[in-house]
This record gives structure tokens, sequence and C-alpha cells, in this order.
């Protein structure tokens, strides 16, 4: 019950192991350990009340009686309520270590998964392209992998304390009154069986009485909504029958849909009371037999709890781990694809794309074997600003992800300056090419740093990116300290010093990612013109617009719909005859704009 699986083993064993995780472990141990220590001072404060000598509670157990040192019975009271004072204490502080480590340990299983997706994604990239698993990925990392550390931390707190704490509770229950464990342990194994049994029933019914509920409330709906018209053509009594008995089947099963569990709580609670009835008579005879005192019954009953406990969390951590076996699942099969290796010594190094890209029948799928691209056939050639439209963005951006070495087809050829990319260093191609993100790709530094990393003079840049404006707004220029998420930074300046930072770049295929956020025309077109100013004859150029304008200025645009390249052609030519092309462009800008 408490072991892991072997799909979430196999996930623990890609991150090397935790010092927290380990500590954790060892106080954890310790505290169940100490819980039945507890217990037997519970029984020794009992014992003096009583008035009764100090004696072991059990000819098993050790006698802590000796501990405490005074001629008062309140004296030895109040020795021993410090000492469980005192030994509390200890056990909170060790929760509140063994809390904090194990939520350290699974922050760090989480970011060591990360630095593992990163690294792994980087490698798939190669052959997939970054929108080929970004479905997947995002999936992975913001869904099953705070599901799983979640889990995991609840994991590490619970085993092995709960694990220990039930083993050793139940021991010093059996040193004190063997018949008594023995008898709770067969009765919450039957228990535990009977609610199973009965719950694995529910189950197999439950689905069929909700169908059949739905169905009768579907019926339910019809005859209400179309009443009037088939009394009109038939006989109105019979409807009226037929709509009684539907109601009479919904009210029937839905009924028996939404009580399926009324059964639990009753069950659970007349289950619980009758035994603890019966171990109430069987303590009071043993009792009046004096062949149990009251301090060992008051361990006892104190054991038992702190089992019952335990056994509850356990179940509960069982429970928690079965349902992360998806997400486990998940992340296991990222990790897992196989990645080629390929010997870059027997390839080819291309610095410069200079002549032409082909796609010859290219065919990309994602990381789920869904189409992004399908027989894509296109030439690209240097010297003009071209546009990769479509109503996905990730098969847009797959196919630009391609020209700039991130990803290979599934099927097809792919072709630069006549040469096969397959051919052809991956990471030669990616260093002859520049990215502009829509956000700049701003990093906490100065302007001046963010525009050059070579030192170069960036006073062309900044009047090519029209930049000027804000270079005078900053205080100290181009010597301002400026973050990714500065709000001084307004409209498109972000995007623009991406831009300016394109203009040092040597790269023969620079890809822009326009931003989608709207601003006026005006600051617009002068952002287009520092795009344009991008465009160079000996340069692939391509943009990913998100704006009417840019549409409408760039020398060529490609149209894809459904994984295919479906059109080719300037904005108004795609206008004039793609019925398609026309009805994207309507949904997505202002229909009166065109």
């Amino acid at each position: 019950m408490t072991v892991l699986s072997e799909s979430l083993k196999q996930l623990l064993q890609r991150v090397p192991s935790s010092s927290s995780r380990t500590i954790s472990f060892v106080l954890n141990c310790m505290i169940g350990l100490i819980v039945p220590v507890l217990a037997i001072l519970s029984g020794h404060v009992f014992q003096v009340l009583l008035g009764q000598k100090g004696s072991a509670l059990s000819s098993l157990l050790p006698d802590l009686s000796v501990l405490v040192d005074g001629n008062s019975p309140l004296l030895k009271v109040t020795q021993l309520l410090v000492a469980i004072i005192v030994v509390l204490c200890v056990i909170e502080f060790m929760l509140y270590l063994s809390y904090r480590l194990s939520q350290t340990a699974a922050v760090d299983f989480e970011v060591s998964l990360f630095n593992a997706f990163r690294e792994h994604s980087h490698r798939l990239a190669r052959i997939r392209t970054l929108s080929a698993q970004e479905t997947e990925l995002i999936d992975c990392l913001d869904y099953h992998l705070p599901r799983v550390r979640s889990v995991l931390a609840r994991y590490w707190q619970a085993i092995p304390r709960h694990l220990v704490q039930f083993a050793a509770c139940v021991v010093v229950a059996s040193l004190i009154q063997l018949q008594f464990t023995l008898l709770a342990i067969i009765a919450t194994a039957l228990l535990v069986v009977s609610y199973q049994f009965l719950d694995r029933i529910r189950r197999t019914k439950l689905p069929v009485v909700r169908e059949n509920a739905t169905q009768h409330r579907t019926g339910l709906v019809s005859l209400t909504l179309r009443g009037p018209v088939l009394e009109a053509v038939h006989d109105e009594n019979e409807i009226q029958r037929r709509f009684t008995q539907q109601i009479s089947l919904y009210r029937r099963d839905a009924t028996r849909s939404l009580t399926s569990s009324a059964w639990k709580t009753p069950i659970v609670a007349l289950f619980l009371g009758v035994l603890a009835c019966l171990l109430t008579f069987v303590m009071a005879v043993q009792l009046l037999q004096q062949s149990l005192q009251m301090p060992s019954a008051i361990a006892f009953l104190f054991c038992l709890a702190a089992a019952v406990f335990s056994a509850r969390s356990l179940l509960n951590i069982y429970r928690d781990s079965r349902q992360i076996a998806t997400a486990v699942d998940a992340l296991n099969r990222f990790l897992s694809v196989v990645v080629p290796q390929v010997d870059e010594s027997q390839l080819s190094t291309h610095d410069r794309l200079a002549h032409s890209a082909v796609l010859e029948h290219v065919t990309l799928q994602d990381s789920r074997g869904r189409k992004l691209l399908e027989d894509v056939s296109v030439a690209f050639q240097p010297g003009t600003l071209v546009g990769v439209v479509s109503n996905q963005p990730l098969e847009s951006r797959a196919l630009v992800e391609m020209l700039i070495g991130l990803g290979q087809p599934t099927s097809g050829r792919m072709l630069f300056d006549g040469k096969l990319v397959t051919d052809l260093k991956p990471s030669s191609l990616t260093r002859s090419s520049h990215w502009v993100a829509a956000d700049g790709s701003v990093l906490t530094g100065t302007v001046a740093e963010n525009l050059s990393s070579g030192g170069q003079a960036v006073d062309q840049a900044v009047a090519q990116s029209h930049l000027t404006e804000l270079i005078h707004r900053l205080p100290d220029g181009l010597n301002t300290l400026i973050t990714s998420d500065d709000d001084r930074l307004k409209g498109d300046d972000a995007f623009r010093l991406g831009l300016a930072r394109g203009v040092f770049s040597q790269a023969s295929v620079v890809v822009i990612e326009e931003p989608q956020w709207t601003v006026d025309l005006a600051t617009e077109q002068t952002t287009f013109q520092a795009i344009q100013g991008l465009v160079r004859t000996d340069r692939f150029t391509l943009v990913l617009p998100q704006r009417l304008s840019t549409l409408r200025q760039c020398a060529q645009l490609i149209f894809i719909h459904e994984h295919k390249i479906l059109d080719i052609g300037t904005h108004a030519e795609l206008i004039q005859r793609n019925e398609l092309y026309r009805h994207m462009s309507y949904m997505r800008f202002n229909p009166f704009g065109q």
C-alpha cells in the first residue's frame, strides 16, 4: 500500500536524491517511535491519579514511573505532565522540521525535473521544433508536475512516520492487551473489505443509472418543449401519460444516482459504534475482574487511536498516489522520448544561408503524433519580408522554426542552398539565425547592454528602430537600468529593443514574432518601419504578423490552414480570392478596416 508505483519510482530515479529527504526520513521515524511513549506516560499519569503504586503498565513494557521522584501524588503528576509537555514540544519541533524538509525536498524534485525537461526539450527541438512539443510540455510543467510535487511532499511527510507510528502503536497496544489489539485489527480489516466490496458494487451500477437518468431527463426536456405541438397531433391524455411515466423514471434513476453514496456514513458509523461498544464491554469485564488496570486501558486506547489515525493517513497517501498515475506517466513519457544521436563530425557546416530555402512535401508531427504541417511545399528567397499566417499559431511557428534549425520534417525534404538539412549541422543553422521575440527578450541591465553585447556603437540601431524618443524619456538614457517588466517601456518599446538588437545581427535568417497587443496606427507604422529595416538582400526575413497593417505591407504571405499551405500571395490578393483567409481576417481584425 505504501510502496510507490513503478512509474513514480522511475520518475524519482531521474533526479538526484535530496539531503532534505534523508533528514526528513530520519525525523519522521523518530516521531513515529516517540508517539507510543506519550501513551505510556499518559497511563502513568492516571496510575498516580487513581492512587495506584507505580509499576509498569504491562510486564513487557518499561516502568517509566521510576523517572519521577516525590512523595506527593501532585508532585508526581506534575513531573509526568511536564515530561509529556517536553515530549510534545520535541515532537512538534520535529514535525515542523520534517514538514519544511519534505516541502523542500519536493521543490528540489520539481526544480531538478525542470532542468531535466529543459535539457530534454532542447535536444528534442533539434528534431521536433519547439512548437511540436509545446502543448505536451505546457501540460507537463503547468499541470502534471505541480500535482506530483504536491503528492510527493505529503508522501515524504507521512512515510515513514505513519508507517512507523502505526507499527509502534500496534506493538505497544499488543504488549498491553493482545486480545483487544487482535480484535481491533480483525474488525478494521472486515470494515475495509466490506466497504470496498459495497463501493465496488456501487461503482459498477452507477454509470448505467446515471446514463438512464440523463436519457430520461432529455426526454422530459423534449416533452416539455414540444408538448403543445404533440398534443395538437396526438391524444392529449396519451402525451400526459408519457410525460408522467418519464417523470417517474427520471425520479427513480436520478434519486438512485444522487443517493448512491448515502450508505457510506451510516454504515461506517454503525460499524464503529458497534466496535466501540464491544471493546467497551470487554474492557469493562476486564476492569471489573481486575485483570486489566485503568492506566493500562488508557494507554491502550491512546495507542489504538494513534494507530487508526496513521492507518487513515496511509490510506489517503495510497489513494493520492494512484490519482497522479496519469500525471506521472505523462512526465515519464516525455522524458523517455529517444533523441537520435547525431555524429556532427560527419555533417557539413553551413554558416550562412545565401540563395534559397526549399521545403518539399514536408510533414511535421507534434509530440503526440498529431500533424502540425502536412505536405508543405514552399520556397523562400532573400531580400523580401515574408509573413507566415495561420489560425493555429503553432503551425506557423513550426514552419519558421524549421528554417532556423529547430526541428526536422517527419517526412519530406528540406534543402538549404541545395543541401539536405539532414546533411548539415543543426547548431550551424541555429547560429546563423536570429529570433526577435514579441517581448523584445529584454533582460535586466542597461539599455545599451540590451541593445548590444559586443560593445558596438548603438546610435545607428537606436535611430533605425525609432528608439530615440524612448532614450530621451529614460532618466539615464542608454545607461538606464531596465527589466523585462519595466513599466517605463510602453507600447512597442520592448519589441523595438529586440528589433534594434537585430540590426547588429549578421544572421542570414531573421524571424520576427510580432506582439499581439494593439497600439495606435501611427505607432504600428513606425514599428513596421523598424521591421522593414531588418530586410536585406542577403537575408531571409520572416514575420509572424499579428496586426492588419503588417499583413498589408508584407511582400508575400504564406497562409496555412489545417496543417497545409492553402495559398500564397499578398494580403490584397488573398482577400480577393481566398474565402478562408478573408474569414480569418474578418474574425481577427476590424471587418470594416480591410
